[in-house]
């Protein structure tokens, strides 16, 4: 019985370090580099459904994009499908207005578009410069919450539109 109870350990352990990287946190898949509270690599989103060709889409997202506070550096790539733009988000965390810089992935396929967000980086002002959001030691959870603000009104745009 004793020795049942140890394989089973050993199962949750090893099962544990292989998803030690990805993380969920509010409907996205967070990547985390190597070492626990390590750097976020990238936020990834889930695929949305929305009616239209890859065309049509692409057109959507930079007119919605064009529309959102924080956005610049818009780059279309119809042959590949995708638009690629940087994106800051404001928020308050610890007596301070920070700003979390990202580089926003949007890809469209038939019907559908994802998310992705990468190069997370924070800086509490521009005085201080940008550094790489990590996972632990820093306001990670309220900056993951004003990226997810800003990517939700892209996405509610995407199906206003």
């Amino acid at each position: 019985m004793r020795s049942a109870f140890l394989l089973g350990m050993v199962a949750v352990v090893t099962t544990g370090a292989v998803w030690a990287g990805d993380v969920m946190y509010k409907g996205r898949t967070v990547v985390v580099g190597d070492q626990e509270g390590g750097p976020i690599e990238r936020v990834e989103g889930t695929r949305y459904v929305v009616p239209g060709s890859p065309d049509a889409l692409l057109a959507k997202a930079q007119g919605c994009l064009a529309g959102l506070d924080g956005v610049s550096d818009v780059a279309a790539d119809p042959a590949q499908g995708r638009i690629e733009a940087q994106l800051l988000s404001g928020f308050r965390a610890s007596f301070a207005n920070q700003t979390l810089r990202s580089r926003l992935r949007l890809e469209v396929g038939e019907d559908s578009f994802q998310l992705t967000d990468s190069g997370l980086e924070l800086a509490r002002s521009e005085e201080e410069g940008f550094r790489p959001l990590l996972q632990s030691g820093m306001p990670w959870e309220k900056a993951l919450d004003a990226l997810i603000k800003h990517e939700d009104a892209l996405v509610d745009c995407m199906y206003r539109r």
